[in-house]
């Protein structure tokens, strides 16, 4: 009897205490909870801003999803040319991408490469590959980054130009030595400076109506 009354008097105490303990989990896991959205938020919202300069080299000090990515725009930007593929060539440009061609005798030209003209002549020079057989393959070679941030990069880009004439013999035309700049918009890099440096003229100069 007297046990009986013991668990009666003490048995309201130990559920109490239960229940405590399990109020003070789910209010620990709560808080949990609010912070790790919190965190999220902040990670999404202020993205950490990454720079890389050419003083940096052989540091890992850059997002290398940004690298990857830019030097995706690059590659295709020969593969592009190369398969006479305009708009996706065109694509890969902002809408006031600026064009500086250097000759191998240092005269410099300026554009704007989406100007009616530079698309014109471009439809006209790939035109002008098609009917008289000449394949250009744009061999990518070092690439050399200045600059890189969240939204900027800044770099130089060896490539070596091949042509293959009526599918008969390859011929080495010119080393080039490219200058690209490039910014992110909405997630996406695309190229707002473009300089081409060559060593050699072109058997179809750039300058010229094909």
């Amino acid at each position: 009897m007297k046990n009986i009354l013991l668990f009666l008097l003490f048995s309201p105490i130990i559920l109490l205490s239960q229940d405590e303990k399990k109020r003070n989990g789910l209010k620990k896991f709560i808080q949990q909870a609010e912070q790790l959205a919190k965190d999220l938020r902040v990670e999404k919202s202020s993205p950490k801003d990454y720079f890389f300069s050419s003083s940096d080299i052989g540091n890992t000090s850059f997002n290398t999803a940004d690298r990857i990515a830019i030097k995706d725009v690059i590659d295709a930007y020969g593969f592009y040319w190369d398969s006479n593929n305009l708009e996706g060539y065109l694509s890969l440009f902002s809408d006031s991408a600026k064009g500086v061609t250097v000759d191998a005798n240092g005269n410099v030209e300026q554009y704007y490469i989406k100007s009616d003209l530079q698309v014109n002549n471009g439809k006209k020079r790939m035109q002008y590959f098609i009917e008289n057989q000449m394949q250009r393959r744009h061999i990518m070679a070092n690439s050399f980054f200045i600059e890189l941030t969240n939204n900027y990069a800044h770099l130089r880009q060896y490539m070596i130009l091949l042509t293959t004439n009526n599918k008969k013999r390859t011929e080495i035309l010119t080393p080039i030595n490219y200058v690209f700049k490039l910014m992110k918009f909405n997630d996406t890099w695309k190229i707002v400076y473009r300089e081409i440096n060559l060593d050699k003229p072109l058997d179809l100069s750039l300058s010229s109506n094909p």
